[in-house]
């Protein structure tokens, strides 16, 4: 009789769990249409050009990095009338894939163009090291206004969870 009330028992818990799942499974079925009122989000998931940034393999880090771009239009050089892309605000998307994570945003500025990204042995696996090249204009800019000055900044940026530390290399 003891061995009839413990499986009466786990039949009752067992459908009570898929009562619950199937219960709970209905309520995911419902769509919002609550606006979002953020104009940088909106911005950047409208119009912001993304890229995967990739360690290779021989470099081990936990976290994972998502460049976001914004092409910001103007006239480069005052006496040029053409209106081209003359510069690109930056912001770097930074989560370790743990579940209750957030991670973080960090606003790199607008500059010119950030032309190369180069992975480098970061000090431990919750923090990245980056080499960036950063240009004064961006690099189709130049075929559009030959009479441009190329300019150039390489720097070593190190980005975690919750801080992103930029140094000069030159």
């Amino acid at each position: 009789m003891g061995r009839a009330v413990i499986v009466l028992l786990g039949h009752a818990v067992f459908s009570l769990v898929v009562f619950a799942s199937s219960v709970h499974g209905q309520d995911l079925l419902e769509l919002s249409n609550e606006r979002i009122k953020d104009e940088l989000l909106i911005e950047i998931l409208n119009n912001a050009k993304i890229t995967e940034l990739e360690p290779p393999r021989a470099i081990q880090s936990r976290l994972f990095l998502r460049l976001f771009a914004i092409g910001e239009l103007g006239t480069c050089e005052p006496k040029t009338e053409t209106e081209v892309g003359c510069s690109v605000r930056y912001y770097l998307a930074v989560s370790n894939g743990d579940l209750g994570v957030a991670g973080s945003v960090f606003y790199l500025g607008e500059v010119g163009e950030i032309s190369k990204i180069i992975w480098l042995e970061p000090p431990d696996q919750d923090v990245a090291r980056l080499r960036l090249e950063v240009l004064n204009y961006p690099e189709a800019v130049f075929r559009h206004v030959p009479n441009l000055t190329k300019r150039s900044r390489v720097v070593e940026v190190l980005v975690s969870l919750d801080s992103f530390t930029i140094r000069d290399t030159q």
